[in-house]
């Protein structure tokens, strides 16, 4: 697998687990979470953890008292069986997550995060300390996106995947209809001034919104568009040198205001073919356009696309990253197995035997983006993560969160 693909898949499973516990919440301060940073002594971890399971004691509430205790417990395990720290630390999270009061279950995460830990940090709450995981799993390089014309202007980000307007401006210059009593020379002089006003509104949201990110080194070039002759000016006139320097491509557009940002970053894909949002629309309008051709290259759902999988036949398997897919993996008494593909939340733990009636017990839960990611390295197969923050991905959810492009017709 590459770097680049398992760092991808990496921060998609952290961005799962962390959807996962921030839904979870505790009756009382119960949940525990401690960041572990990376050469950190475990002797002294292992005492600080046995002194707070000590003082716990001091709980009025005997349910709180034992789920922290609980928690704490299999943290202690956890801490016990580590002899130091990974590479970037470790970070633990243990609570009681059933909704039954006076029934605990008491699980543990261990995180090994893809950034270092700088310091270690412990809290007992209602809801478990996320915010430094979060932070690891957002790229904060950016392009810088400006559309103007003369009446209005945005700024924005691409970010990822994600377009987010920055500023929404307009402008209160007039159209060439000039006020009665006025002359011609006074009134485009009028215009003029004010069109120049705009201009440098628009430079200094520009300078707030991408200088510090440009000499931090965060910016990784800046799109310039609109319709019409404004564009050219702003960028020739008035546009900041050390933002100019940055710029990697001007486009004649048919809007101008905040709708405008994403028709500019469609009509630069050229000059944003790493761009992960280019990359994505590219690859799900290829689906789509090949479902419309009827030219049998595309399949959707997910048991045609694990068939398709299997007889080699997928190219590129496109997975949502909000399709919350498992298999479920049940055994029986007499060792029949049985596997049921469904949403987590659909899950069940009261399964039969299709061949002998008896009660299966549920083994084991795979996430299905592993299940594609290694059958796509065994196939010669890419997978891709296609995020739901722009229009192309949430077609695809819609379209039930897994598809695939062929290599050849299969039916």
């Amino acid at each position: 697998m590459s770097e680049e693909k398992s760092n991808s898949m990496n921060k998609y499973q952290l961005k799962k687990l962390i959807k996962k516990l921030e839904g979870i919440r505790g009756r009382n301060t119960e949940l525990v979470s401690l960041y572990i940073p990376a050469g950190y002594d475990m002797s002294k971890i292992s005492d600080f953890v046995t002194s707070e399971a000590s003082e716990a004691e001091s709980i009025k509430s005997k349910h709180t008292r034992k789920n922290v205790q609980g928690a704490l417990e299999k943290i202690a395990r956890k801490v016990s069986e580590e002899h130091e720290t990974p590479e970037n630390g470790v970070v633990l999270f243990a609570g009681n997550v059933s909704e039954t009061e006076g029934r605990p279950d008491i699980q543990i995460w261990e995180v090994h995060p893809p950034q270092t830990i700088e310091s270690r940090r412990y809290r007992c709450d209602k809801e478990f300390v996320l915010e430094p995981l979060k932070q690891m799993i957002v790229d904060d390089r950016v392009y810088g996106l400006i559309v103007l014309d003369k009446n209005e202007a945005a700024i924005g980000y691409l970010q990822g995947s994600s377009i987010k307007t920055e500023y929404k401006m307009s402008s209160e210059v007039p159209g060439k209809t000039r006020a009665g009593g006025q002359s011609a020379q006074r009134f485009a002089r009028i215009r003029k001034q004010m069109l120049k006003t705009f201009m440098k509104d628009i430079n200094d949201n520009a300078k707030t919104a991408f200088l510090e990110k440009a000499r931090e080194g965060k910016l990784l070039g800046i799109l310039v568009g609109g319709p019409g002759w404004t564009k050219d000016k702003f960028v020739d006139e008035y546009m900041h040198q050390e933002l100019k320097d940055e710029l990697i491509d001007v486009k004649s557009l048919n809007y101008s205001g905040e709708e405008a940002l994403e028709e500019l970053v469609e009509k630069a894909e050229e000059s944003l073919q790493d761009a992960s949002a280019v990359k994505e629309k590219n690859l799900v309008e290829s689906f789509f356009e090949n479902l419309k051709e009827e030219n049998g290259k595309s399949e959707y759902g997910l048991k045609q696309v694990i068939k398709a999988m299997d007889m080699g036949a997928v190219d590129t398997v496109l997975i949502s990253e909000d399709f919350n897919h498992y298999r479920a993996t049940y055994i029986c008494g007499n060792e029949h197995e049985k596997e049921v593909y469904e949403e987590e939340a659909k899950i069940s733990e009261n399964v039969k035997c299709d061949e002998c009636g008896e009660q299966m017990d549920l083994e084991q839960m795979t996430d299905i983006v592993d299940i594609m990611d290694e059958k796509a390295e065994q196939m010669g197969s890419s997978l891709e993560l296609i995020s739901t923050d722009h229009e192309q991905g949430r077609r695809l959810y819609n379209m039930g969160g897994i598809a695939a492009i062929l290599r050849y017709r299969i039916r």
